[in-house]
């Protein structure tokens, strides 16, 4: 597949209900792509993760928070999604000038789409009629498959030019309380297993808070790290990261992580309350609602 291929599947179904909500326009895109070969559908994957890697720019995060996008690392994820989700045209206008986005009808939504950063995968297991333990089989088939030199260099070749960021985990302040984490949106899940046992645990979703998580539990047998909707983010092995789809999230946690399994730095402390901790808080809550 190709940027042009690309393009014309999210501009033709925007084009046909350009009033569909989110759920609608998911659901047919996903039906469009899985009418392709396989292959298509990884590279769908893939180019999107180069259109979202290209839209991760200062002046769009800004941008993001004017529209009512979510004001979080995740948030600005989703955004990206959404962005990509509104068509070609959009996109580019949006990378040339920020603004441009105050005159885009949001029709009611959110402008965070999630679920779109997944459409890859739902339309691979609809094709294969196929999937292990919660997480897609593409994701094992990506290993292996790359983008074509030319269709990347097409893709940026194209993109209006602007400032790659590096990190935006210093515009958001951390959550050290249950009902700061649960009001952020921005939540990680993290099993820890040892032997038959495992606990659960919630903390505020960023790449040195993952690294931190796990580099703090060296003795666990299994870790396995999920967001608020329980999609799979990586899992380890031994300590050691057994599988992260995203590539490029996957390098963010090693920076972190890698020096503190060789022992040059020490995982720093996190706030990080078991799920009976934030279930007891929930049920608090409830309690106090109904007096």
């Amino acid at each position: 597949m190709n940027k042009e291929q690309f393009w014309q599947i999210i501009d033709s179904v925007n084009q046909a209900s350009p009033a569909a909500d989110q759920e609608t326009r998911l659901r047919r895109i996903t039906e469009v792509l899985g009418q392709y070969p396989t292959p298509d559908i990884m590279d769908w994957h893939l180019i999107i993760r180069e259109y979202t890697r290209a839209a991760y720019r200062d002046n769009l995060w800004r941008a993001s928070s004017w529209i009512g996008a979510h004001d979080t690392d995740d948030g600005f994820i989703d955004f990206r999604y959404w962005l990509i989700s509104r068509g070609k045209e959009v996109y580019m206008n949006a990378l040339r000038d920020p603004a441009s986005l105050t005159k885009v009808p949001l029709n009611g939504e959110k402008p965070n789409f999630e679920l779109f950063g997944y459409t890859a995968s739902s339309a691979y297991d609809a094709k294969q009629k196929v999937r292990a333990l919660g997480l897609s089989k593409l994701y094992d088939e990506l290993e292996t498959h790359t983008l074509a030199p030319e269709t990347v260099e097409a893709i940026w070749a194209e993109v209006p030019p602007g400032q790659i960021i590096g990190s935006l985990n210093d515009k958001v302040q951390e959550p050290q309380t249950i009902k700061e984490l649960l009001e952020s949106e921005n939540m990680a899940i993290g099993y820890v297993y040892m032997g038959n046992q495992y606990a659960e645990y919630m903390f505020y979703n960023t790449p040195e808070n993952i690294a931190y998580f796990l580099g703090s539990r060296p003795k666990a047998s299994r870790m396995v790290v999920t967001d608020s909707l329980d999609q799979m983010i990586l899992d380890t092995v031994g300590g050691f990261i057994n599988r992260c789809p995203d590539q490029e999230l996957l390098e963010e946690i090693k920076k972190t992580l890698i020096p503190i399994q060789t022992g040059e730095a020490e995982a720093k402390p996190l706030f990080c309350p078991t799920m009976d901790e934030v279930d007891e808080y929930c049920d608090q809550q409830l309690l106090e609602d109904d007096l």
